[in-house]
């Protein structure tokens, strides 16, 4: 059986020099949860530890082999250690991690401890992150989103088991705005995402209903059901919007993880401009949706399984469809003899523009962490 698999991974790793430009194969000895880019040059990912309820945020640096431009002869290698930075471990189970984009800081948020904290990533100072101070919130598990043009966080979850969101100045640690919406079902999880630095979209995870809200105001706009039900899935999204580039557009997608895609042209939201069955296998777990901050139409998506599919936007006779553009499988391969791969979920895939073009970063709860750039 050892020969077997080591055959299948001969054949992918000889396959991939047509596929991938760059390819660089890492391997930690956790289970990575999620990631986010914290500059230009590191990322951050959220470890959960074995056996335990805590987690490890750790800041690493992004390898120098995916910012090269030219062909060399370690373009596709199996065989290198990402380098920490610094990182720090949580007293609590992490409900969301957001870094502050190219501000050397991170914000976490635990289950049951009545506020989220704010670390420094300095690791000239300190291979620790530092604790810098914490915004008190009397909401429970919250989830975060981020503007950092604006020093805006945004904490959705639920007060007295009632959905709520609050909104605080980062600097000045103040509560600017709260958001109370008497629909909101205190059975459901919601998620909150800018869709630009004055407006937002609040996600019911449960039915994918979702609400439209005015940051400036403090209005609620518009609350939008969809026109598909599916009482066993669990829906999912993310939005263009790239607070460090000041980007935004009008489109917000959904995904379900029975394999359902949707996607919203949020000038006229009533009506889906997409709306496509089977997109991918069904699954349990959760998904995750990223944009390539270069092309609107073109989008990574993990979780259904152990690869990520990078999917595109195509108009075919006046009508917009869902084409599969890449299906990354590394994850599904490394240089040990283990046949139960086929298990491994990938749990975050972040697009690498700075490394050119096509070139991505992904992790699964193997602990693998791969970099690559694909070849169209």
């Amino acid at each position: 059986m050892a020969e077997v698999y080591g055959q299948l991974f001969d054949d992918w790793l000889i396959n991939s020099y047509n596929r991938y430009h760059k390819l660089q194969m890492f391997s930690l000895d956790k289970p990575v949860i999620s990631m986010e880019s914290s500059d230009n040059y590191s990322v951050c990912l959220a470890c959960k530890k074995p056996e335990q309820d805590k987690y490890e945020v750790l800041n690493f640096e992004i390898p120098n082999k995916l910012f090269q431009l030219a062909n060399e002869y370690d373009s596709i290698n199996t065989r290198r250690d990402l380098k920490i930075k610094c990182g720090t471990l949580t007293n609590e189970p992490l409900i969301d991690m957001k870094p502050l984009y190219g501000m050397s800081k991170v914000i976490l948020s635990e289950k049951g401890v009545g506020k989220i904290s704010i670390y420094k990533m300095d690791f000239h100072q300190s291979d620790q992150m530092i604790p810098l101070r914490s915004i008190e919130s009397k909401i429970d598990s919250g989830r975060l989103a981020v503007d950092i043009t604006t020093s805006t966080i945004i904490i959705w979850g639920k007060e007295n088991v009632y959905p709520i969101g609050d909104v605080y100045d980062i600097e000045n640690n103040k509560r600017i705005l709260a958001f109370e919406n008497e629909s909101n079902n205190p059975m459901c999880s919601y998620v909150p995402y800018f869709m630009s630095n004055n407006e937002l979209v609040v996600l019911n995870s449960e039915n994918g209903s979702f609400d439209l809200y005015d940051l400036t105001s403090g209005e609620h706009l518009d609350k939008i059901n969809l026109p598909v039900t599916d009482n066993n899935a669990k829906w999912f999204s993310n939005t263009m919007y790239s607070s460090y580039k000041e980007t935004s557009t009008f489109n917000l997608t959904l995904i379900a993880n029975s394999g359902t895609l949707l996607n919203y042209d949020l000038r006229n939201c009533k009506i889906p401009t997409i709306h496509q069955k089977d997109c991918f296998t069904r699954c349990n777990n959760d998904i995750n949706i990223n944009f390539d901050s270069c092309s609107v139409q073109t989008i990574a998506v993990n979780g259904f399984d152990g690869n990520v599919y990078i999917i595109e936007e195509k108009e075919i006779k006046g009508n917009k469809i869902i084409v599969r553009k890449f299906k990354h499988e590394g994850h599904l391969f490394n240089e040990e003899d283990d046949l139960g791969r086929s298990k491994i979920r990938t749990s975050s895939t972040l697009w690498l523009p700075k490394c050119g073009s096509n070139t991505l970063l992904s992790a699964a709860d193997d602990g693998s962490v791969q970099g690559w750039q694909f070849l169209t």
